[in-house]
């Protein structure tokens, strides 16, 4: 009988281990995975929830992922109508002395504002993305300072931009006189991209490229594989993967932004700081089975509907003594599997409301709380009025005081 009992719990240890060695399984299980990376974050694109994170605040140097931002001040400026894609753009001796990933453009060479756009997301161009600084900006300093003030604007605050390509400036036959590292926390880049497909959709129909023909009909055509190789068709393919960008330089390691959409869930995750090419897609794997595995988006509270355990505002002052609330758009997002009972929606009231109040006025704000603590990532939703309700007459307050005061005689 004994022995039986020792093989038993050995089984028991085997299958335990299994869950630890083997990702899928442990995503399965309910598990974190072991993410080997410095820093890395999944997070949910629609809510912002913080799925899973290590040092996710920790800025660390992003190599090419920093071509995010450099599209995104360049999508702006086409939006502003201040340059256009079929613009023609000719290439500084700079440009063309510039290493590492490129298309190998000439001096004097002229080439498309689209074409260079592409090269800079599809083939990680380090030329490329310069000559549209240039041309942006004037000069690539110039085009730095925007690439910082949008970081602002976005809200990334561990985030300072020394270049448009990501490279080390070691690796710069002339650098940009621009003071300070080229950094980004893991969040911020989840941020970054977030924001990126969110303004510009779009952006999509380029990341998700897997080959791409430059110049062709010419001496140079030259066909690249996307460096983002999680796409369909490519050595890590995984379902659902349609970007987004890839990084690497000795200082930084092998980094990775990936976006996957399945049904209502699109995740975004980052990876940095991972020791091979290969590494960064099969951490990434991790984490996106992780969150496809573990959680389901749930509505907790429609648009318009009501909030459970808060339907109303008290309001003394005012014709009717409550108003109903409800939410100005809908809480939404994932949820661990089979714990829908673990999450609640808290509301807090400003203080001191009183009437008149507008319909659609902000009362508060409503908090998502999982196991009585705020989810990680998820800003506050506004409570609003769900009808208008006008401030009471001095003398319908006085009656409603007398009644109230008689009431409590009896009571």
């Amino acid at each position: 009988m004994k022995n039986k009992i020792n093989i038993c719990c050995c089984l028991c240890l085997l299958v335990f281990m299994s869950w630890i060695t083997n990702p899928a399984m442990a995503a399965a299980a309910g598990m974190k995975p072991d993410v080997q990376a410095k820093s890395y974050i999944l997070i949910d694109f629609q809510s912002g929830e913080i799925l899973d994170e290590k040092n996710a605040e920790v800025p660390y140097p992003p190599a090419s992922m920093t071509k995010m931002m450099t599209v995104f001040v360049v999508l702006d400026q086409i939006k502003s109508g201040k340059i256009h894609w079929d613009d023609l753009v000719t290439i500084s001796p700079r440009v063309a002395a510039i290493n590492e990933a490129q298309i190998n453009l000439t001096p004097g060479e002229k080439i498309t504002v689209r074409e260079l756009f592409i090269a800079a997301l599809v083939e990680s161009a380090n030329d490329a993305a310069v000559a549209l600084a240039e041309y942006v900006g004037g000069t690539e300093e110039n085009f730095v300072a925007m690439m910082n003030q949008k970081a602002k604007e976005l809200g990334m605050n561990h985030t300072h931009f020394n270049c448009a390509s990501g490279l080390d400036f070691r690796l710069y036959p002339d650098p940009p006189k621009v003071s300070g590292p080229n950094v980004m926390s893991a969040h911020d880049t989840a941020i970054l991209a977030t924001k990126l497909i969110q303004t510009y959709p779009e952006i999509l129909k380029t990341t998700s490229i897997p080959y791409y023909t430059f110049f062709i009909g010419t001496k140079k055509q030259l066909k690249v594989t996307n460096w983002d190789l999680m796409l369909p068709g490519l050595k890590y393919s995984y379902p659902g993967v349609d970007g987004l960008k890839t990084g690497h330089t000795n200082t930084a390691g092998y980094c990775f932004t990936g976006t996957a959409q399945r049904g209502d869930l699109r995740l975004i995750s980052v990876v940095m700081g991972t020791r091979s090419d290969d590494h960064r897609f099969l951490e990434t794997k991790k984490l996106f089975d992780y969150g496809f595995q573990e959680f389901v988006p749930q509505v907790l509270v429609k648009k318009g509907g009501q909030i459970p355990g808060t339907k109303e505002l008290a309001l003394p002052d005012g014709v009717e003594r409550t108003v109903p609330v409800t939410v100005d758009k809908a809480v939404k997002l994932p949820v661990h599997k089979g714990e829908s009972a673990r999450y609640q929606v808290k509301v807090t009231f400003k203080p001191r409301l009183n009437a008149p109040l507008k319909q659609g006025e902000v009362v508060g704000t409503a908090q998502v709380l999982y196991n009585g603590k705020p989810v990680q990532g998820v800003e506050p939703t506004p409570v609003v009025t769900a009808k208008a309700v006008e401030k009471a007459s001095w003398i319908r307050l006085f009656f409603r005081e007398i009644g109230d005061t008689v009431k409590n005689w009896f009571n």
